[in-house]
């Protein structure tokens, strides 16, 4: 098995306990605004479902599995974050997390696309 030395992406999807939805996504910011700066992070969005309030998703893009990998490590005293505790309190049960390698595409904060894009690039 090949181990991927590229960029990579997480998405997570984070279900709250009823009516919770808008603390959760506010305590997910405060990690995103923790992770600003952080070494190999080039993007980490937070945003919920216009059709299920209480669902929020979390769009993570590192340059290196080894950059995500420190980040999660991190105590939230070293990076600023909510305690994974609070966190916890909130969500209905455990996220559901899904794995990318990155193949290509324009990538942000790298100043250029990886040479593999397919279209035009969009503003929005």
């Amino acid at each position: 098995m090949t181990t991927h030395t590229g960029p990579v992406g997480r998405l997570m999807k984070f279900t709250a306990r009823p009516g919770r939805g808008a603390d959760l996504a506010g305590l997910l910011l405060r990690v995103a605004d923790a992770l600003d700066g952080f070494p190999g992070c080039l993007l980490y969005a937070i945003g919920r479902d216009e059709r299920s309030p209480d669902v929020v998703h979390v769009t993570e893009l590192w340059r290196t599995a080894a950059d995500a990998d420190a980040a999660l490590a991190s105590s939230a005293e070293a990076t600023g974050s909510p305690a994974p505790s609070e966190v916890l309190a909130l969500v209905a049960g455990p996220p559901e997390r899904t794995d990318l390698a990155v193949l290509g595409g324009l990538l942000p904060g790298t100043g250029t696309g990886t040479g593999t894009e397919t279209g035009p690039r969009t503003e929005g």
